[in-house]
């Protein structure tokens, strides 16, 4: 079985510590009803702001979420944590359906398309955050 790293990669020399309560803390009020098929965790020692790894069939298809990582962050808001964790949980999402949906497929490659979905994604739920349509 092949092993799948996704990842963000950091963008700025100034990280920004977290802690695990805030992820928890997140995960229990912004995120609650989103269900990550492993629990996030902090990890310091990863470079990009969050990490999801997968183990993967030969064949392409995911056999299971190995770990979502989330490092330091490249801003200390809250609302960046927010985002990192909904990045990273989108990105499970197109490793689950890339199989076996061919749009999903088309998301999998290349970077760009795949990171403009998801970040149209996190754009709607901050909207519907503040009210917006």
């Amino acid at each position: 079985m092949d092993e799948a790293v996704v990842s963000n990669p950091a963008n700025s020399s100034n990280r920004h510590i977290i802690t695990q309560e805030q992820i928890d803390d997140i995960l229990a009020n912004e995120l609650q009803a989103f269900t990550f098929p492993v629990k996030p965790v902090y990890n310091p020692r990863i470079k990009d702001n969050g990490r999801t790894i997968a183990e993967m069939y030969k064949w392409g298809q995911l056999k299971r979420i190995v770990s979502i990582d989330i490092g330091k962050q490249d801003e200390p808001d809250r609302e960046f944590l927010v985002d990192t964790l909904l990045h990273e949980f989108y990105e499970v999402e197109i490793l689950e359906k890339q199989y076996i949906d061919d749009y999903y497929r088309a998301l999998s490659r290349p970077d760009s398309k795949r990171h403009a979905w998801i970040n149209d994604k996190i754009s709607r739920f901050f909207k519907r955050l503040e009210g917006q349509p």
